[in-house]
């Protein structure tokens, strides 16, 4: 206990120098350095319990969720070819990645193909778990690299890449005159238990969004969450991140580090492309329409959105609907392609 107390209290002063330095979400990313480095240098078996992440993803995903009103709905109606042509050139551009990668290092297409595919982390080392076809070393590794580069990338980006004019922190966006976030953080916390025992993907993010959701377009405005608390949950999520990785592994399979990381080179300026089209087509400004493509995660792009005072509930739409294409569309996809050509292949043998 004392040992994870000090790890929060040395994240949050490390999330306090990231705030100073004007990085959004400042105390995600503070607290994903520290456990970097104490993974690296300091105890390779150190762990930040799963419990806690999920108590942060509620309060985010909270905080994401009661973004989406009605006049938000309206707004966005009709969107969906846009949403579509987004969600499709990450993929597209994913898998030609992977094919090159498996290629040139002699690696296994179907690892390959979940390491690089863009917001599918849970999905995938699921799949992993569950197929014996794929090298969970190498989905891991790939699929953590891609998660906490993206995340590291995509705030710069938009700060001094698109000009993105961050407004202190997400914080000062406060909302007090609604429902007190504390009526619902609770029925977001049971909806999260449910959907982990029905087996659905991200359960502690997706079903407080949505409870959110709900809540927003029956009730009316929610209430932001106190500010220390969003901080506090932003240090627990970026801890889980960062202990979820081994430096072993890093090290064991760091012939893949230049197509990883070329391959999010990649990936962030075709989303940058698409981005422009985006904004020109339906009048965003580009920070919003490229923090709408970014595969880093809805939670923490919506995050970014909200620190930077950007159009957050297109951003979660669009998010939105790419993890629920590739979480439900993708998957199926692969498991029927990879099984198909596993079927050829005994019958060829």
């Amino acid at each position: 206990m004392i040992f994870r107390l000090a790890l929060f209290s040395v994240s949050a002063l490390a999330g306090m120098a990231f705030k100073w330095l004007q990085m959004p979400i400042p105390w995600l990313l503070g607290a994903l350095a520290v456990a970097l480095f104490v993974k690296a240098r300091v105890d390779e078996t150190a762990e930040w319990p799963r419990l806690y992440r999920s108590a942060g993803l509620i309060v985010v995903g909270y905080s994401v969720g009661r973004y989406l009103t009605l006049d938000a709905l309206n707004g966005i109606s009709g969107q969906l070819p846009g949403m579509l042509a987004a969600t499709l050139s990450s993929i597209i551009v994913a898998l030609l990645i992977a094919c090159l990668t498996a290629r040139q290092e002699g690696l296994d297409l179907q690892s390959c193909v979940m390491g690089i595919m863009p917001g599918g982390f849970t999905q995938m080392a699921v799949m992993c778990d569950e197929d014996g076809r794929a090298d969970k070393n190498i989905v891991v590794l790939m699929q953590s690299l891609r998660l906490m580069s993206v995340i590291a990338a995509v705030p710069f980006l938009a700060v001094h890449v698109l000009d993105g004019r961050p407004v202190g922190s997400e914080f000062s966006l406060i909302v007090d005159n609604g429902i007190p976030y504390w009526y619902v953080l609770p029925l977001a916390a049971v909806g999260g238990y449910v959907a982990d025992r029905l087996g659905v993907a991200t359960p502690y993010l997706m079903a407080p969004i949505i409870v959110a959701i709900a809540a927003s377009l029956q009730i009316g405005s929610l209430n932001t969450v106190d500010p220390f608390l969003m901080a506090a949950a932003q240090i627990s999520i970026g801890l889980n991140i960062g202990m979820g990785m081994d430096p072993k592994k890093l090290r064991e399979l760091k012939r893949l580090l230049p197509y990883t990381f070329a391959g999010i080179f990649v990936m962030l300026v075709v989303n940058i492309l698409v981005a422009v089209l985006l904004a020109r087509y339906y009048g965003y400004s580009l920070v919003t329409a490229f923090l709408a493509m970014a595969p880093g995660g809805l939670g923490e792009m919506c995050l970014v959105g909200l620190s930077l005072n950007e159009n957050v509930s297109v951003i979660l739409t669009y998010q939105l609907f790419r993890f629920l294409f590739l979480n439900i569309a993708v998957p199926l996809g692969l498991n029927h392609f990879f099984a198909k050509k596993a079927a050829k292949g005994a019958q060829a043998g």
